[in-house]
């Protein structure tokens, strides 16, 4: 996994990275930050599987 990373350089707002590495439980921020962005991708992940579900019948609503 190592081999993948690479040094970024981006202007953030330090409120937001305490607050999301404070929700996600994470140690540094580097950790926080790409908790978030495995998050994302996790996200599209379930959103194309949603839409290929679609309309498919075999979901029931239970919440009113």
């Amino acid at each position: 996994m190592k081999a993948d990373l690479r040094r970024k350089n981006y202007y953030l707002g330090q409120k937001k990275i305490l607050r999301a590495k404070s929700i996600l439980g994470a140690k540094t921020e580097t950790e926080a930050i790409n908790s978030a962005l495995d998050l994302v991708v996790f996200r599209k992940e379930i959103l194309k599987s949603l839409e290929k579900v679609v309309g498919k019948g075999g979901v029931e609503k239970v919440c009113r």
